[in-house]
């Protein structure tokens, strides 16, 4: 490599853009490591309090995002102005900064793939538990379906427990391109009934009671809560929605099934688990389309964030 090149100004143009559209990379081509920590500090905290802003607020974190980074653009170019010739470290070269860039990239895939990933849930069939369009961060790891953004890295069995009560986000088992989240009830090898709007599992019913009419809803809905083990979380019962929603169509296993008018009794196959949605009377769940096979849950929610 020529020994001149760790002494060559940087391009103003090359460090604008990039203190524009990368702030930390801007800053480490004009060999200002420290600046460039700093730059990333900010983008670390704007990004982390944006999962705690509601929606229709984001636009001003984006602001304050853009704001960022013009300034980080206009102190890049000036610090490319400086009389003074400074020795430009690896990481200030191309070969190092993309070897960088490169490197948190993969950190930040590598999270969203096997750790912790958001996402957002769009309807209110798990009300009143999850408000459509909350956000939900799924820790991963130990449930075997690895991937993100559509991309599937690796698929394992599941080595982390999975109880009664838990909320995960799985992929819906017609149409692996659709995620959903739902409430598990039934483990494999459970019998779980649900008739005249009650929960039985294994010839036990889940235990609930009252806690008030959700008033604000239309039509009025009933709020319960219901436990499952140590679980306890609230559900709504609609008192006037029919007892059972029939099945759209056959779905693997169905044949087990007994239904009736007033209800459904299913044992859970091996490998398999029944969710259903805490909005009973108005949720699309193992009552309709069966049972979640093991390889498509993705992972247990651990917060819900508005």
């Amino acid at each position: 490599m020529d020994p001149t090149e760790a002494y060559r100004r940087p391009s103003r143009r090359v460090a604008a853009v990039l203190g524009l559209l990368v702030p930390p990379a801007g800053m480490l081509y004009v060999a200002r490591p420290g600046w460039a920590g700093i730059y990333l500090a900010w983008m670390l905290f704007i990004g982390t309090v944006s999962l705690f802003v509601p929606r229709e607020r984001q636009w001003t974190l984006a602001a304050v995002m853009l704001l960022v980074a013009i300034v980080c653009a206009v102190q890049a170019y000036r610090f490319c102005r400086d009389s003074r010739v400074l020795r430009r470290g690896w990481y200030a070269r191309w070969p190092g900064l993309l070897t960088i860039l490169a490197g948190f990239a993969a950190l930040a895939l590598g999270t969203r793939a096997f750790l912790f990933e958001p996402f957002r849930f769009p309807s209110g069939s798990m009300l009143p538990s999850i408000e459509p369009g909350a956000r939900l961060i799924v820790k991963k790891w130990g449930y075997g379906n690895y991937g993100t953004f559509g991309i599937h890295f690796v698929r394992t069995g599941i080595s982390a427990e999975l109880n009664r009560g838990d909320v995960v986000v799985f992929e819906y088992p017609e149409d692996g391109t659709l995620t959903y989240a739902k409430r598990i009830v039934g483990l494999p090898g459970d019998r779980v009934a649900y008739f005249s709007k009650r929960l039985w599992i294994n010839d036990r019913e889940a235990a609930r009671q009252p806690i008030a009419d959700d008033v604000l809803r239309v039509p009025r809905s009933m709020q319960y809560l219901e436990r499952l083990g140590e679980r306890e979380y609230p559900i709504l019962i609609e008192p006037d929605a029919p007892a059972l929603v029939p099945p759209v169509k056959a779905f693997p296993f169905g044949d087990r099934c007994t239904f009736t008018a007033e209800g459904m009794s299913c044992p859970v196959p091996e490998r398999h688990y029944f969710v259903l949605g805490d909005n009973r009377d108005n949720s699309s769940d193992s009552r309709v389309w069966g049972f979640v096979p093991a390889r498509n849950i993705i992972g247990v929610v651990e917060y819900i964030l508005p």
